[in-house]
């Protein structure tokens, strides 16, 4: 099976077992297989610390005060030589010290290879039979089963043995003697034995450890995650009144506020959507109603077929025209394939010709628009989409302009930008509200005699359209006083 398709639940009971496998593998390497040579390992720092420590006070009156120290656990006894092989101390005894046992010149002749050694030398003994005397100065041992931790410890037969430890002093007078320690070295098959079967006893309670501890561990860290993944899926269905329990730890919380996040936005879009699709329906149904009442009636009643009748289906089909035009706009944002084709504008002049064509649409029914500007202004922009935006402001202006049916546009120039204000004088936005009407689909009430025109696209429209042009751009609005929606571009200079 894949990795990847493994349950939290799996891959954590896996991970807990390696981990056991491998603290086990750990404690059989140090308590079995290199046993001997930890211990080998210890006992020749022991005795190099004690040989040293005698050496270093070869001369104290206080030395046999020291021998007694070293000797007093049983395991250790204590020889110091000089080169013709006379015994000058001597201190703690056990069965198989290396030399007891050694007559004179035997002992000169391990001082001699002591010397020729450099000083100091470490020599091991397996325990002999009864009566039968240690040869240190015998041959070499047979090679070690582990070259890189020296002679093995024990003899094939595990028995008894001893470590001697030898090192040359010079005490003050000139005079030079060897110092010998020797300890016993107990036999370690038998504690072998005890830590396989303490070895094997613990790793099946590793085991059983780790089996309670991957169950508990999964039902805490895979529960939340299959909770969430149960309401992930009710959200994949549609249902965007489901809650995510962000209970568990801080990762699932954070992710439970992302996905309750995205539920709230889903919900939001999905009543977006619903009010979009009442929209269109009312919005287009209404000028085609218009356009197929009036064409009729120009067909089958004489005397209707009238330059006013021909102007409202003029009208009503511009009206068409632009909620096609800005249904075609947002899915033009949606798929990201607008495109900017920006050159040098004359701002002011274009501003005033869009005004101008609005002007002859809005004038029957009594409406102004006003354009204060003073030099033109030259900016990089794409004029059509310029121009869409002064339309869409424009039109958003005069929708909730008010009793007064007028609108301001104002142009005003630094010596870096240009400022473009387009100002109503309605009733104003409530202060909530001022966030929400970028929203796409987001549409307020109409003032009141105005056309109810509109899906809540323009202003969605407009924002896109700036953000491409590196525009900022607001509104600033009091309720009971107007809105003012402006943006600010660099100058260009032609």
């Amino acid at each position: 099976m894949h990795w990847g398709r493994i349950s939290v639940k799996g891959k954590i009971f896996f991970c807990l077992a390696v981990f056991s496998i491998c603290i086990l593998l750990v404690l059989w390497l140090l308590q079995t297989v290199f046993l001997d040579e930890f211990y080998q390992m210890i006992k020749e720092n022991e005795v190099r610390g004690y040989s040293q420590a005698i050496v270093e006070n070869i001369d104290d009156p206080a030395l046999d005060e020291l021998l007694s120290r070293i000797t007093e656990s049983g395991d250790i006894c204590v020889h110091i030589i000089d080169p013709y092989g006379a015994e000058l101390r001597e201190n703690g005894r056990f069965r198989y010290c290396s030399l007891q046992g050694m007559d004179g010149p035997a002992r000169a002749v391990l001082f001699q290879k002591v010397k020729d050694h450099g000083g100091a030398k470490m020599l091991y003994f397996d325990g002999l039979q009864e009566g039968r005397v240690p040869e240190p100065y015998a041959p070499e041992p047979a090679a070690p089963k582990h070259p890189w931790m020296g002679t093995p410890l024990f003899s094939d037969g595990g028995i008894q043995q001893s470590l001697s430890y030898f090192q040359l002093a010079a005490c003050l007078n000139g005079r030079e003697v060897m110092v010998n320690i020797n300890a016993r070295i107990t036999p370690l098959n038998a504690t072998v034995g005890t830590l396989k079967i303490q070895i094997f006893c613990i790793g099946t309670l590793f085991f059983v450890l780790a089996g309670i501890l991957a169950v508990l561990m999964a039902r805490f860290v895979a529960k939340p995650i299959e909770d969430i993944s149960r309401s992930s899926k009710e959200l994949s269905r549609g249902n965007y009144e489901v809650y995510f329990d962000g209970r568990g730890y801080r990762e699932i919380a954070e992710l439970s506020d992302t996905l309750n996040g995205t539920a709230k936005a889903l919900r939001q879009v999905e009543r977006l959507r619903q009010e979009l699709v009442a929209n269109i329906s009312h919005d287009l149904r209404t000028p085609l109603t218009m356009i197929i009442g009036y064409g009729e009636a120009m067909r089958d009643i004489p005397g209707e077929n009238t330059a006013e009748n021909v102007q409202i289906i003029i009208d009503e089909a511009q009206r068409l025209s632009l909620l096609v035009n800005d249904i075609l706009d947002i899915s033009q944002i949606e798929a990201g394939v607008r495109r900017m084709e920006k050159s040098p504008l004359n701002l002011t002049e274009s501003i005033r010709e869009t005004l101008s064509r609005y002007q002859k649409l809005v004038e029957q029914q009594g409406y102004t628009i006003a354009f204060e500007a003073g030099e033109d202004a030259w900016v990089l922009a794409d004029r059509v989409k310029l121009d869409q935006v002064m339309y869409n402001l424009t039109g958003n202006a005069l929708r909730f302009t008010g009793a007064e049916k007028r609108v301001t546009v104002r142009q005003q120039t630094t010596a870096s930008e240009v400022r473009v204000d387009v100002i109503d004088y309605g009733d104003g936005i409530q202060p909530g509200g001022i966030d929400s009407i970028w929203q796409r689909y987001y549409s307020k009430s109409p003032a009141q005699g105005s056309s109810p025109m509109g899906m809540g696209l323009g202003l969605s429209i407009v924002e896109e359209i700036l953000r491409l042009h590196g525009a900022a751009f607001g509104v600033d609005s009091q309720p009971g006083s107007g809105s003012d929606f402006w943006f600010i571009l660099p100058l260009e200079r032609p």
